[in-house]
């Protein structure tokens, strides 16, 4: 559901848009197939030869390559890089739809109100603070700070940095009259005392680093204790907490000043503070941000996304930063981007780095950084070393796992290269690592109460669970390309006996939509029920494109080998051995389930055993499930 506009809204918007229309505004698009599909070069990767098609029946679109998709809100998303709310009213306006006025509860109504007047209360600290940094006496702290660390008045202007007094009530009394001690505490500004008597300000004696967000709006504030002051601290800088306004895991610090430069480079570098950042910035590097006070988190990651191709973390070259270099490796495997990492020279931040190198020095050495799985190799050979046979062996097994979660990766010219590059300064055997690797992505979803290798798990059961992902992927194909077979399917088929979470949900979907709104699942309803979610949309597309290929419809129209004229219904061969396996999984979950109760009460194997393959005798020979469901779908 659209986040404060109807259902109905959206689904109005949608009907008015013309996909083709849309897209034709960014990419060029060629007819085929008489005007049923469109294609183009794919504005999402580097494609030479046409492989985005745009699906005017089901106004969606798929890259056969990227495997990107969506809808007319999600294309909006993508290329205009706005939130869904946007993008409807951006769809909206340009089919001269007018916009109705979101209806507000009084609690969402006095929370708008509040973040509004929070917004107002850190932009009106950040201006007196930045008018104490500029009043301040030449030989101040803060100037003789800022002057040691060769920060250009240009620079202290455009990153509005500032100061805050020796004084514990300097906000407080300046905030007399206008706004109230809680309203400061909202925003982090200050603190009530320990026994209640009142508050005392935060950013005491500190340089302050005003936060802004990617919308140009001032949230939040980072302080830096200044060497030699009279204010005493554990920690060297402070962050607002978090608030309305601002959440650590989804801000970037100086996003607002490098955004243009991240969009036109595609390229961003994320550093670890906000003196590295400033440094950068001023040094002609704009596509720099800096985390704040926290690991780069998965909300960092996504947001990143939307705008770079390429991301670099650069990180100090102490422990600390080689630890926090590891620990995001994962994170980005995950999303699958393009991740380089640095770490400096030991005890070297790149403000220091570039105090003492040109700045095309800094992206030379930018361009060097090592893609995630060199990064990762050389760090796991540190940590087990060449030397022995184990320890190669741990290597292997570090990189194997790491290759195998990095799903972006499976089955590319890209991952090819880095196992080869792998195994060859490991002195690996290269067809053996890919075996491993094989195994690891391809391990067969057994239930966990399931030992795979057990021996009194017949042969027969392993094979079973082995080819239902398949099965599961064809029935969806069913679904999508012969809606009507649907009811019955249902009765014998339900989303617990999925495996694959993506299949179960997009089986969920369309049996809801027979089930809760009494319609079939064509493609144009499981698409707006799909809530321009791309992964779904674009399986969606992959299943309906494949059933054109194999041609499911005259798969469907195949008749039994005993039927006569005149025999009436029957359920299509086609169908029948698409729910084959799954219906016998669910007989194996079973009979496993009952294996091991039976395990617990000291039951034999061999009469367990008997028990198995007496069930898939009787399940080979029905064709029917046990359930008492209609037996035809014609």
């Amino acid at each position: 559901m659209s986040v404060g506009f109807g259902g109905d809204f959206k689904e109005q918007v949608r009907a008015a848009t013309n996909l083709v229309d849309v897209v034709s505004d960014t990419v060029s698009l060629t007819p085929i197939r008489n005007g049923v599909d469109y294609v183009g070069l794919c504005p999402f990767h580097e494609d030479k030869n046409p492989s985005f098609h745009v699906y005017p029946d089901r106004q969606t679109y798929r890259c056969w390559v990227c495997d990107t998709g969506g809808d007319c809100f999600r294309w909006m998303m993508e290329i205009e890089k706005v939130t869904f709310p946007e993008a409807l009213e951006l769809l909206a306006r340009r089919a001269n739809i007018e916009i109705p006025a979101r209806p507000r509860s009084e609690f969402a109504q006095k929370v708008e109100h509040n973040k509004v007047n929070q917004y107002e209360i850190v932009e009106w600290a950040i201006k007196l603070m930045e008018q104490a940094y500029q009043s301040a006496a030449a030989d101040d702290l803060v100037k003789q700070y800022v002057g040691q660390r060769n920060l250009s008045e240009e620079t202290i202007r455009r990153f509005r940095i500032g100061y805050h007094p020796e004084n514990w009530n300097w906000l407080l009394n300046k905030a007399r009259g206008k706004f109230s001690e809680k309203q400061l505490q909202s925003v982090g500004l200050v603190t009530e005392r320990d026994n209640g008597d009142g508050y005392f300000d935060n950013l005491v004696g500190r340089l302050i680093f005003p936060i802004i967000d990617e919308r140009g709006r001032a949230v939040a504030f980072g302080g830096r204790v200044l060497p030699g002051s009279n204010i005493e601290s554990p920690a060297k800088y402070w962050n607002s907490p978090e608030s309305n306004i601002f959440l650590k895991r989804r801000t970037l610090y100086a996003f607002d000043q490098a955004r243009d430069a991240i969009r036109t480079s595609k390229e961003a570098i994320v550093v670890e503070g906000y003196m590295d950042c400033i440094a950068c910035h001023q040094a002609g590097m704009s596509n720099v941000v800096a985390t704040l006070g926290t690991a780069l988190t998965e909300d960092h990651v996504k947001f990143l996304k939307r705008f770079a191709e390429r991301t670099v973390l650069l990180f100090d070259g102490d422990k600390a930063g080689i630890a926090a270099a590891e620990k995001s490796i994962g994170r980005f495997l995950a999303e699958d981007l393009d991740l380089r990492i640095l770490t400096l020279s030991e005890g070297e931040d790149p403000a220091d780095y570039l105090e003492k190198h040109t700045k095309e020095d800094f992206q030379a050495l930018i361009k060097s950084a090592p893609e995630a799985w060199e990064y990762k190799l050389q760090s796991v050979t540190d940590r087990y070393g060449f030397d022995s046979v184990s320890g190669r062996q741990q290597i292997m097994n570090q990189m194997m796992d790491f290759l195998a979660a990095a799903k972006g990766l499976q089955g590319t010219f890209r991952e090819d290269l880095i196992l080869r590059n792998v195994c060859q300064r490991i002195q690996i055997d290269e067809t053996n690592a890919r075996k491993q690797l094989f195994e690891l992505r391809n391990k067969p979803a057994f239930p966990s109460y399931i030992r795979q290798d057990e021996p009194e798990v017949p042969v027969e059961v392993r094979k079973v669970f082995r080819g239902c992902d398949l099965a599961e992927r064809e029935l969806l194909e069913i679904i999508l390309s012969q809606p009507d077979t649907t009811e019955y399917i249902r009765y014998q088929i339900g989303p617990g006996d999925f495996d694959n979470d993506q299949h179960r949900q997009l089986l969920e979907l369309c049996f809801d939509l027979v089930a809760e709104e009494g319609i079939l699942p064509e493609p144009q309803n499981v698409i707006a029920a799909a809530e321009s979610d791309g992964r779904m949309i674009n399986l969606i597309n992959a299943l309906l494109d494949a059933a054109r290929e194999k041609g499911i419809s005259d798969l469907m129209n195949e008749l039994p080998l005993d039927y006569e004229d005149g025999d009436g219904a029957f359920v299509p061969p086609h169908l029948e051995r698409v729910l084959r396996p799954l219906i016998l999984r669910r007989a194996k979950n079973q009979i496993m389930l009952s294996k091991q109760r039976m395990a617990q009460t000291q039951t034999s194997t061999s009469e367990l055993h008997s028990d198995t393959m007496e069930a898939l005798r009787r399940i080979e020979k029905s064709r029917k499930n046990e359930m008492g469901n209609p037996s035809s779908t014609k």
